[in-house]
């Protein structure tokens, strides 16, 4: 049996890029759908780059199973409504530069951001320049306008203009009217609807229409969306008018949280369907774009025994555009055990179309300790084991990957790990060494994860990185 590491602190952190490159090293997922995760969470989108990991990787973004428990003295006080403060006068923010680097030490991909706030405005320049106001509800954003300006739940191409949006508030509900202008000449007017149910905001209704000119042919292109969001999920509707006898754009988002007697049930389904043509706007990764149907579904139950035992059943599936054969994939997965020494154990199989030949195993052991001091309420020491092998019919079982890691966190912001492991069975074929750190205060937050890789031809060289460097003021 050998050691893993699981980061501390990940829950708190969601989708890591430590967590991306562990499935790359295992050969979960491939060198594509990393990079196509690890761009998305280098533009701050970990709503898509989540879907996309358990897609591929048929695991949760953050499946919560080493979040730090609660301190003991910890009071929970009832949230008090009150109107809203009057926004800070003194300019704060951060500066924060990422990138990633390949085998070679080359940079992949880089990103720098300053970010700057002053009352009601918001100033980022660097990759995306974009000067936002905020005030009750009303939105003015100037500059590089995306995904995240725009509501959209379907990732968009960055668009040079202006994009506004003003609520108006009535006994029914909210109305909210927006619009958008480009450098190009692109329209986007949009309605949305969010109407009074008790007191939350669970449900919104938003259409909108595109409109833009191409200079090529100097041709008024239209589109339409309709998406509906709610604590259910999302589900939003892309029409091109023009290729009315292709299907049009679908994404998909559904889940679902019941808590019954002795256990609690999960469940969730993502999904794009789409045919040969896509809206120019739209902005997929690769995988999606290539795929008439793409998608996963998730169950799960955890039940309330002292253990807190968990078992899940995943699948993917994808359809090429040029194919009508899908490529589907079956994960199923079980966990019990106290933390001081906690096992869980997976089966996956690989090509449901080739009726499970090939399958994955996994077995995992972890063991977590907390430790309290007056300096820290805790301070968390990651210790886990993991064996994963793959069978194939009339062939046996692969040679086992091992792994042996630690960690150790203080803090959300200040945590160290370190795995060693050995893909092939034996240290002599191949080793990889994978580390993360992260080191913070107030000012300055460090973060770097790399994987070494030695073989009998080659002595430790780098594999991948990712780092990240913020300055706070």
């Amino acid at each position: 049996m050998a050691l893993i590491l699981t980061p501390a602190y990940a829950d708190s952190h969601g989708l890591t890029e430590a967590q991306v490159f562990e499935w790359w090293d295992d050969g979960i997922i491939d060198g594509d759908e990393a990079r196509e995760i690890l761009d998305l969470l280098e533009e701050g989108n970990e709503q898509e780059a989540c879907m996309l990991a358990e897609v591929y990787a048929l695991e949760s973004c953050a499946s919560g199973d080493t979040a730090p428990a609660k301190r003991k003295d910890a009071k929970t006080r009832p949230k008090k409504s009150k109107p809203e403060s009057r926004p800070s006068l003194v300019p704060h923010g951060y500066i924060e530069w990422r990138g990633r680097a390949d085998s070679l030490g080359h940079l992949e991909s880089e990103r720098t951001d300053l970010r700057l706030i002053f009352y009601r405005y918001s100033l980022r320049l660097g990759t995306q320049s974009l000067l936002t106001y905020r005030n009750e509800g009303s939105e003015a954003h100037f500059g590089q306008i995306s995904t995240k300006e725009l509501h959209s739940a379907i990732p968009l191409d960055t668009l040079w203009g202006t994009a506004l949006f003003y609520p108006l508030y009535s006994p029914i509900g909210t109305f909210r009217l927006g619009g958008l202008l480009d450098t190009a000449k692109t329209i986007r007017p949009s309605f949305a609807f969010t109407p009074f149910r008790g007191q939350g905001k669970d449900f919104e209704i938003e259409l909108a229409y595109w409109n833009h000119l191409h200079y090529a042919d100097s041709i008024e292109h239209r589109s339409f969306t309709a998406e509906a969001k709610g604590n259910w999920g999302n589900f939003s509707v892309w029409w091109v008018p023009e290729n009315a006898g292709d299907l049009p754009l679908m994404k998909l988002q559904l889940k679902h949280r019941e808590k019954m007697e002795y256990a609690t049930i999960v469940w969730k389904t993502d999904a794009y369907v789409h045919g040969d043509s896509l809206p120019e706007e739209s902005r997929l990764s690769a995988t999606i774009a290539k795929s008439k149907l793409w998608g996963s579904q998730t169950i799960g139950a955890i039940f309330s025994d002292a253990w807190k035992s968990k078992f899940s059943a995943d699948a993917r599936t994808m359809i090429p555009l040029e194919s009508d054969t899908s490529k589907t994939r079956f994960k199923a997965s079980a966990e019990s055990g106290p933390e001081i020494l906690r096992a869980a154990a997976s089966v996956t199989c690989l090509s449901a179309e080739e009726h499970c030949r090939q399958n994955d195993l996994a077995l995992k052991i972890r063991s977590t300790w907390n430790l309290e001091s007056e300096k820290s309420a805790h301070e968390h020491f990651v210790f886990s084991g993991k064996v994963r092998a793959r069978h194939t019919r009339g062939e046996g079982f692969s040679t086992p990957l091992y792994e042996a890691g630690i960690a150790y966190a203080q803090d959300a912001a200040n945590s160290a790990s370190i795995a060693i492991t050995v893909p092939q069975g034996m240290p002599s074929r191949e080793i990889r060494l994978r580390s993360s750190a992260e080191v913070g205060n107030d000012f300055l937050q460090l973060s770097l994860a790399v994987t070494f890789k030695r073989n009998a031809e080659e002595e430790f060289h780098p594999l991948h990185a990712a780092m990240r460097a913020r300055i706070c003021f």
